[in-house]
């Protein structure tokens, strides 16, 4: 009777060491790298586009005639949705009121039209990767500006095309 309960007590201490292997608990830790390639595009070749008016009349100048197509050629890789962003960045016009673009003549500045629809400058425009914008620029005056003799000859202005990603 005396080895009985010796039985029963390495049974229960068998029972403790079985028990405590199966609530042990440890920490996994698992480790990677997570690459997100955002798309790569290319605008233009990545070459600089200039739009010449030629000789203009300043009786004639008034943001429809004298209209130009700016080039627009996109080429992106690793694009995952085909919606995009565009916006055209510049100083504006202190006299148009719908954002045209300042030029070195501060009576004259230029207007956007995307898709033959007058788009101000510094601002975001929706767009689908397969069907590229139309842009076309063209001049306008200061309607409330007294011009001289003075006032002719070139004028120019710079503008960004930014593409984003959505």
């Amino acid at each position: 009777m005396i080895l009985y309960p010796k039985r029963i007590i390495y049974l229960l201490f068998l029972g403790l060491l079985i028990s405590n292997s199966y609530a042990a608990s440890y920490n996994l830790t698992i480790k990677g790298n997570l690459k997100i390639e955002s798309p790569e595009c290319l605008l233009n070749t990545n070459s600089q586009k200039s739009v010449s008016f030629g000789d203009v009349l300043l009786t004639r100048l008034n943001g429809a005639n004298y209209k130009q197509t700016i080039p627009f050629e996109l080429t992106c890789h690793n694009i995952l949705k085909n919606n995009l962003k565009l916006k055209v960045i510049g100083n504006p016009t202190r006299f148009n009121s719908y954002g045209g673009l300042s030029t070195s003549n501060s009576k004259i500045g230029i207007v956007f039209y995307i898709d033959s629809i007058q788009q101000p400058i510094n601002t975001l425009l929706d767009f689908n990767y397969n069907h590229l914008p139309n842009i076309e620029v063209a001049p306008i005056k200061d309607m409330s500006a007294n011009f001289s003799d003075t006032d002719g000859g070139q004028f120019s202005a710079t503008a960004m095309l930014q593409i984003e990603y959505q």
